[in-house]
């Protein structure tokens, strides 16, 4: 599946790739990351990073892109009923700065827009408030509790349920138009960080 790129105000949103390992691994590899995952492993090895960061079927994954490095991903997989299933990462060092919220809501708007799922699910460890305050952040609703695996952990762990509308997300994140996204073409990464960099400089040229 070919996957556009997304700019947002400080982030760049792109498709995984082999590329992204080094960033991977040190970032993913951190206990607290992982834990809070369904399906990063600990320890991770190479292995394990080369397999996540291949593509897989119809799934939806970005890298969250700040300044040329990956600092996490975010994306959702289609479910049996219809619905798409929201998830996301971020490093450590990024935490508490508002990058999984304006990363994780690009793509929602995406899956509504331009892949025109009508509803988002998701999930968190009760564990996890952070990841809970950033859906709540988004519009999703908690419908209830059951138990998720998480890989890290090697066992099932108490998460909460959560539930997105199209008409919710809206209510919180305003109009979501229709677009038909452009494909990524080869050196859209070099090119996206160009643009990025170019238009960081237009809105602020003091800034060194």
């Amino acid at each position: 599946m070919s996957l556009p790129i997304i700019e947002t105000p400080r982030l760049i949103l792109r498709p995984l790739r082999g590329g992204d390992e080094p960033d991977f691994l040190a970032l993913a590899s951190d206990w607290d990351v992982a834990r809070m995952t369904s399906d990063i492993p600990h320890p991770l090895l190479p292995m394990h990073a080369k397999a996540w960061l291949q593509p897989n079927g119809s799934d939806v994954r970005f890298a969250i892109e700040l300044h040329g490095r990956m600092i996490g991903s975010t994306g959702y997989f289609r479910r049996r009923s219809g619905a798409a299933e929201l998830g996301f990462w971020l490093g450590r060092e990024h935490w508490g700065l508002g990058f999984a919220t304006e990363a994780s809501a690009a793509a929602v708007r995406h899956g509504f827009g331009t892949d025109g799922h009508m509803a988002f699910s998701s999930a968190h460890f009760v564990d996890n408030r952070a990841s809970g305050r950033v859906l709540a952040k988004l519009g999703f609703e908690e419908v209830g509790r059951s138990r998720m695996w998480c890989a890290a952990r090697g066992t099932e762990v108490e998460a909460l349920g959560l539930w997105l509308t199209r008409e919710r997300a809206e209510a919180v994140l305003g109009p979501i138009a229709e677009t038909t996204p452009a494909p990524e073409r080869s050196g859209g990464g070099r090119i996206s960080r160009w643009l990025y960099q170019a238009r960081k400089a237009l809105r602020d040229p003091a800034r060194p």
